[in-house]
Parts: C-alpha cells; sequence; structure tokens
C-alpha cells in the first residue's frame, strides 16, 4: 500500500513540475496550425479563450517561480518554462500581425535578449536556440511561401543578442560586484588605518566576512568619533570659531591625517597632509603652540583648507601622549578677534579629554580582545586535552587558529631530529593538496629556520616569495604576503612548526603573536602527549622485537575478523609458522643470531603478505597471518610464497652463513573450524602435520586430519 502511495506522490509531483511544458507544448501547437495566422478583425471568442488559458498559465507559472528558492535546480527548469511561454506569446502576436515578416516582429529579438540576460545558466543559451527552432517550425508549417534567406538572418540575428546581452549584462553585474567590493574593501582599510590611528591594540584582521574583532574596532571607532565631535563641536561653539579640527599622525606614513572637525567651511581638504606644512605642520612636527592674527585671505599655512584660508586669526596646540607629539588641534575664526592664553588653556585641556576618550576605548578593545582570545583558548585547550591522536591535535589547533587569526593557507610540520627531516603532516587552505605530506631535509627554508632558533618567523609577519622559502624552493605560497611560522616546543626541543598565510597584509601584528605563541605551545604539548600515548599503544599491541603485533592484540584481531567474516559470509583463513630446529641455531650459534633469524622472519611475513593481512608473533620462533576473504587455495599459495622466501635467505654469523627453513599450517573460516579457538587448534594441528611429514612444508587441515 505505502508503495502505491507512493508512486501516486510521485506521479503527482511529476505531473506538477512539467505542467507548464505540457501546456507550452500544447500552445505551440495551435500556434503550428495556423490558428492565429487571421486578420485581427477576424478575432474570436476561441482566441480569446486561448489568450486567457495562456495568460493564467504563465501566472500561475510565475508565482511558483517567485516562491521557489533562488538555487534550486527546480528554479532553472521554471525559467525555461516561462521562457518558452514568453516565445509563444511573442509569436502568437507576430503571427496576428502578419506573420514572421510583419513590422512587430523585432518583439521577438528583444524578448530573447531579456531571456538571455535574466534566464540562469545554461537556460539563457537554451531559450536562444528554442527560439531559433520554433522559428524554424514556424517558417516551415505556417508561412505562405517559406523564405529560408529569411529564416537564417533572423537565426543569425537572435544568436547576436543573446549573446551581446548576456556578455553586456554579465559584464555589468561583474563590475557592479567589482565595485560593491572595492567599496567595502575601502570601508575595511578605512576601519584599520583608522584603528592603527588611534592605536586601538591593532589593526582589525580585515578577513572576508565581518568577524566579532571588526565589530568590536568598528563600534569603538564609532565611540571614538562621537567623544571627538561632542568636543570640537563644543569647542566651536563656545568659543565661537570657524573651524575646529584634530589631526592625528599616522605611524606608518608620517603624515598628518584629519580625524574629526566641527565646521562652517565647505572648503575643507581632505588630506593627508606632510607634517612640515606651515603652521600646521609647525604645531605637529615640532610641538610648537601657534597663535596667529590678521591672516590675509588666501593664507596658505593652514593645511586643512583647500583653497587657502578664509580666516582672521589661528591657535593651535600639539597632542602628545607619552612624551611623543601624536597631532595637532587647531581652530580659527573669520572675525578678527584674537586667541588669548585662556582659549589656548581651553584647547589644551581639551586635548587632554581627547586623549582621555581614546585611552578609555583602547582599554575597551584590549579587554574585549583579551575576553575573545581567552575564550578561544580555553576552547582550543579543551579540544587540544581531549585530542588522543595526532589527527585529532591538528585538527583541533588548526580549528583553533582559524579562530585567532583567520588566515587563507595554515599547515603543521614535524620534525625528526634522527633523520633531520620535516614532513608537512596536514596542510589546508590554498594549495594544501600539493603541500601535505610533503617532506624536505633540514635546509635554509624558514621552516628549517623556525625550528633551529625556537623563534619565530619572519619577525615582521610579512612575507615575500621572490626572497623566501617556508618550506622548498619548487614548494611555493603564491599569492600570501603573510607568514607566521612558529616552532612547536617541548622541553627546549622544537618537535615542528604552525605555519600561517594570508593574502591580506598586517594579518597578524605583535597584539595577535603572543596569542598564537600560546596556541603554539599548547600544540607542541598536546603533539607530544598523542605522540607518547600511540607509542603506548604500541608497546601493548606491538612485538618489541619484530614490530608484529603481539599474542594479545592478535587474538583480539581474530574475534574480531571472525565475527565480521561470519557475518558477511566471507572466509577467512589463518597461517601459522614455525621455524624448523631453531633450538638449533639457538645453541650453535647463539641467542643473537636466533632474535635476527626471528627478526628477519617477522620482516619477511609484513613484505610478503597482502595490505588487509595482519601478522603477529605468537610467542619464541611462531608466527601467525590472519587473511581476509582468502580461501584455503589462496592462504596456501602465500604460504607457499613465505616458505620460499625463507628457505632462500642466508644470514651471516661468526661460524659461517646460515640458512633456515619453515613449516606452515593452512587452516579456513568456516571449512575448518566455527570459532576462533577452534581455527586456531585446526591451524596448529596443521602446522604439527607439517613438522611430523618431514618440515619445510605447508600443510592444510585436510593433511592434519
Amino acid at each position: 500500500m505505502s508503495s502505491l502511495v507512493h508512486a501516486a506522490l510521485t506521479i503527482r509531483k511529476t505531473a506538477r513540475a512539467s505542467f507548464g511544458f505540457v501546456a507550452a507544448a500544447a500552445f505551440t501547437g495551435l500556434m503550428l496550425l495556423g490558428v492565429f495566422r487571421v486578420d485581427p478583425q477576424e478575432l474570436g471568442v476561441e482566441h480569446g479563450a486561448v489568450g486567457l488559458a495562456w495568460l493564467v498559465i504563465f501566472a500561475v507559472r510565475v508565482a511558483r517561480r517567485v516562491r521557489d528558492r533562488e538555487d534550486s535546480s527546480e528554479g532553472r527548469w521554471l525559467d525555461l518554462e516561462l521562457g518558452v511561454l514568453l516565445l509563444i506569446g511573442a509569436h502568437a502576436g507576430v503571427q496576428i500581425a502578419g506573420g514572421l515578416s510583419s513590422f512587430v516582429y523585432p518583439i521577438v529579438y528583444v524578448l530573447v535578449a531579456f531571456l538571455a540576460s535574466f534566464a540562469r545558466r545554461p537556460m539563457g543559451t537554451t531559450l536562444v536556440l528554442v527560439a531559433i527552432a520554433l522559428e524554424a517550425a514556424l517558417t516551415a508549417l505556417t508561412e505562405a511561401r517559406a523564405d529560408w534567406r529569411q529564416l537564417s538572418l533572423h537565426a543569425v540575428f537572435i544568436l547576436l543578442f543573446g549573446a551581446l546581452n548576456v556578455v553586456f549584462t554579465r559584464a555589468e553585474i561583474a563590475r557592479v560586484r567589482e565595485r560593491s567590493k572595492k567599496a567595502l574593501d575601502e570601508e575595511k582599510e578605512k576601519v584599520r588605518d583608522e584603528s592603527r590611528l588611534f592605536r586601538l591594540v591593532g589593526a582589525a584582521s580585515g578577513s572576508a566576512n565581518a568577524n566579532p574583532e571588526e565589530k568590536v574596532y568598528r563600534s569603538s571607532l564609532e565611540q571614538v568619533h562621537d567623544a571627538l565631535y561632542h568636543v570640537l563641536e563644543l569647542l566651536r561653539s563656545t568659543l565661537d570659531l570657524h573651524t575646529c579640527v584634530l589631526l592625528m599622525k599616522d605611524d606608518e606614513s608620517g603624515r598628518l591625517r584629519i580625524v574629526e572637525l566641527a565646521t562652517d567651511s565647505e572648503d575643507v581638504a581632505e588630506g593627508p597632509f606632510d607634517p612640515g606644512e606651515g603652521a600646521v605642520g609647525a604645531i605637529a612636527s615640532r610641538g610648537l603652540v601657534m597663535r596667529l592674527e590678521n591672516l590675509k585671505p588666501g593664507y596658505k599655512g593652514l593645511c586643512y583648507y583647500a583653497g587657502g584660508a578664509t580666516v582672521k586669526s589661528f591657535l593651535g596646540v600639539p597632542v602628545e601622549e607619552g612624551g611623543q607629539i601624536r597631532g595637532a588641534l587647531c581652530a580659527d575664526r573669520v572675525g578678527g578677534e584674537p586667541f588669548t592664553l585662556k582659549d589656548e588653556g581651553v584647547l589644551a585641556r581639551a586635548v587632554a579629554q581627547v586623549m582621555r576618550a581614546i585611552e578609555n576605548e583602547r582599554v575597551f578593545v584590549q579587554l574585549e580582545r583579551s575576553k575573545r582570545e581567552q575564550a578561544y583558548l580555553h576552547r582550543a585547550s579543551t579540544a587540544l586535552g581531549a585530542a588522543l591522536t595526532e589527527g585529532e591535535v591538528i585538527d583541533a589547533a588548526l580549528t583553533a587558529a582559524a579562530d585567532l587569526a583567520p588566515y587563507d593557507f595554515a599547515a603543521i610540520s614535524l620534525y625528526d631530529p634522527e633523520t633531520r627531516k620535516h614532513t608537512v603532516r596536514k596542510a589546508v587552505g590554498e594549495n594544501a593538496d600539493k603541500l601535505e605530506k610533503l617532506t624536505f631535509r633540514d635546509n635554509t627554508s624558514l621552516t628549517a629556520m623556525a625550528v633551529k632558533n625556537r623563534h619565530y618567523l619572519p619577525y615582521r609577519g610579512e612575507f615575500d616569495p621572490k626572497q623566501q622559502v617556508v618550506y622548498t624552493k619548487r614548494a611555493k605560497l603564491a599569492g600570501m604576503r603573510s607568514l607566521l611560522i612558529l616552532p612547536l616546543i617541548v622541553r627546549e626541543d622544537a618537535i615542528g612548526t604552525l605555519a600561517l598565510a594570508a593574502r591580506r597584509p598586517n594579518a597578524w601584528g605583535q597584539a595577535a603573536r603572543p596569542t598564537l605563541s600560546v596556541l603554539a605551545n599548547q600544540l607542541a604539548v598536546a603533539m607530544s602527549n598523542a605522540q607518547a600515548v600511540r607509542r603506548l599503544e604500541e608497546m601493548a599491541t606491538t612485538d618489541g622485537l619484530t614490530g608484529c603485533l603481539n599474542k594479545r592484540a592478535f587474538m583480539e584481531e581474530l574475534a574480531r575478523k571472525l565475527t565480521s567474516a561470519a557475518r558477511f559470509g566471507r572466509p577467512l583463513s589463518l597461517l601459522v609458522t614455525d621455524i624448523d630446529h631453531f633450538k638449533m641455531v639457538n645453541d650453535t650459534y647463539g641467542h643473537d643470531v636466533g632474535d635476527v633469524v626471528i627478526k628477519e622472519l617477522g620482516a619477511i611475513l609484513l613484505r610478503e603478505k597482502r595490505d588487509t593481512d595482519i601478522v603477529a608473533r605468537f610467542g619464541g620462533e611462531e608466527f601467525c597471518v590472519l587473511c581476509e576473504e582468502t580461501d584455503t587455495q589462496g592462504a596456501v599459495i602465500l604460504a607457499e610464497r613465505i616458505r620460499e622466501v625463507v628457505a632462500d635467505t642466508v644470514y651471516s654469523t661468526e661460524l659461517g652463513k646460515l640458512s633456515v627453513k619453515c613449516s606452515i599450517g593452512v587452516a579456513t573460516f568456516p571449512d575448518d573450524a566455527k570459532s576462533p579457538e577452534e581455527l586456531f587448534k585446526v591451524t596448529d594441528q596443521a602446522l604439527y602435520a607439517a613438522k611430523r611429514g618431514g618440515r619445510n612444508q605447508v600443510c592444510t587441515s585436510s593433511v592434519a586430519a
């Protein structure tokens, strides 16, 4: 019953989705039959009914298209439906007006241009082809004389209108997007510049999306500007000023910029200004208090006026912070009333008020940033503490780094002091696939130097790919302008690096590096712990001499693999091998040589096995090989290959050359046994049968029986 309901719902959904195409096909049939090939005066009720039906269906499909999501696949088909219906409506009008040669035919060109421009890809191109095919059908079936030259000309113009409008529309959309992106980038750059100007800890990160840090900076800048404008406007009204302006010096360029002003003038220059220009420059560069009277019209010493000053008197005081001159607070009057010492004192107190407002916001920004960084670090510490494997540690660290310092590329590399090799364990971001698993020896790269010096590089965080090498000369980070490589240090030893790169300049300033260094230290400890856990797991499950699984781990794998084989009905074979006359080897050559033989047998088994096979040292010189999805015949082939390789191996000893042979027993689940214990018992019996039969041979359970 449920399948019938499902089928009914599917049919209903398909019918609803294809309704527009069915209607379009019906209208096309009517048009090809020449229903609209009539004189306008002969239009009757039947034509009105068809037109009304077309209008209703078109309106229904438009309503459905409006409700549809912009990115859905169904919306593209709706675009095609609507386009076809519009083409049919346009050609119906053309037929009524006299056919493809009528004066209203150019409406088809306009419609094609519209559809090609605004229908979603690839439906715009499809509609252009539909328009040509529809006109070809109309030419063949409805025109009194099929004019194929006219059809060819119309097809060329349809293609041209479609192609040109697609190109121009896409170009205009791209231009608008680029302009919007440029305006957004300029706004972000303005925020960063003003953040540096007011020294609000550091500039916003400038990532693509507005992150919490950038929001804090914007909010603080608004607060600073509100406070500054309030002070300047109060000075302007109380001292009867024409203009009151605060200019501050950019630390990077050293030029003066207007950060806030209150004025009645419309002739204020945008700046920035050289600090040596006129009276304002003297205040900002030498820290002088300037009082000027009886200024001549057009005086050029006040740089903040574009066309020269029209004021008569001027007063400017320096803005100082920490013994350094940061800018100038300037006031002027249009009237001839000179400024007094009292006015100078008012401006000096206003400077103190301005600096207090800026300092308050600095403290607020620093507190917000510290709070946010502590939250990120706490989250990172929790995630790193919970991670037990290297992979989990690396993923947690890269996630935390993205929160603290948004990057375009990040990678974690580990260093092996014994081989003196660096290995990129994981890379994310741009070109990450080319760098992941990269291995290279000690060299003069920034990564190797960061490990040697145990200090982050580059010093200023700036990256020049032409002069600096991150890993190797061939492994390049194209397009990156900021780079920070942090060493991972554990007990004074660098075990690797955390590398972050970004396309934007000055991505990680002095304020971000200490926090990232803390993250790197936590990452180093977590990585060291994960390596220790891995070594403990290996010691608990691995034989120390051969590197194969030990008896306990092998029995767990045997039980798990047998359960899986039983569930899926697949064979599982077990090989047990033993070195022939191994006691004689120990008695004659010594236990050291015996250990070499055992170790080599383990190496042979590991080399000869398949990737899915499991090898274990069961005890002494006895080894086991577990083969998934392998029947007895396949297991015997592997066993014979192992036996031959063991027999061909020659060992050099103090008493001369030595070679050994081995016996191997084979059994298969479910043919020979139903449980792990029974499978091992049957395989062991096959091994003893091989030994009783003369050794250096392979025996199956059937022989043992």
